[in-house]
């Protein structure tokens, strides 16, 4: 059960966490301790009928520059042309100067299998799928906002999932959801207004 100290401190938690793109590659957790923090982030992410489907990808150093520096640009020209590639190119760069990328993949092999084995619930499994990868994208964001990165998602994976999954050698099944740019965060995060909670969070009953 949670007490009123750990649920203060999440609370902080969740909200230093903004999106942030002044990013650099200085490190701030060895390779391997990085690693382990984002599959306990995804382990503890809940899913419908706890068919854990995210499958997360963590590539870093010339892997993570490729990815930005080449693999997106030759995407965005063959998808939208010149133009598309010269508008984008500031951003991409700017995203290839962070430490790394995490790619949030769900396995469409497993939901099929879900909705074989539950059809009346069939429509509703990709969904439940978005919404677990949803959730394990923001958990693996806070745990590493905790540890003092900065992190911006990104959403080029329509374009760039198919040649991802050859160069890297993914299962045909893995459909790329989001890509998690995280670095040593260079500038802050700019400022964030909020709709007022009345008009998000309603209660009825006593």
């Amino acid at each position: 059960m949670a007490t009123k100290a750990s649920a203060k401190n999440f609370l902080e938690v969740i909200s230093n966490r903004r999106t942030i793109y002044a990013l650099s590659n200085k490190q701030i957790l060895p390779n391997a301790q990085l690693v382990q923090l984002i599959q306990s982030a995804v382990r503890e992410a809940p899913s419908a009928f706890n068919v854990q489907s995210s499958r997360v990808v963590v590539i870093l150093g010339r892997v993570h520059e490729n990815y930005w520096n080449e693999i997106v640009p030759q995407a965005l020209l063959k998808a939208a042309g010149e133009k598309a590639v010269e508008a984008s190119a500031g951003k991409l760069k700017a995203f290839a100067a962070g430490y790394g990328t995490a790619l949030f993949f769900e396995d469409t092999k497993l939901i099929k299998g879900q909705q074989e084995a539950y059809p009346t619930y069939a429509p509703n499994f990709p969904v439940w799928s978005d919404q677990g990868s949803g959730m394990a994208q923001i958990y693996t964001w806070a745990l590493l906002e905790a540890e003092g990165y900065g992190v911006n998602v990104q959403h080029y994976g329509n374009l760039t999932a198919s040649t991802l999954k050859e160069k890297l050698n993914l299962p045909e099944s893995y459909d790329l959801k989001a890509e998690m740019v995280f670095g040593y965060p260079e500038a802050p995060a700019g400022e964030k207004t909020y709709v007022p909670d009345h008009e998000r969070v309603i209660c009825f009953g006593p």
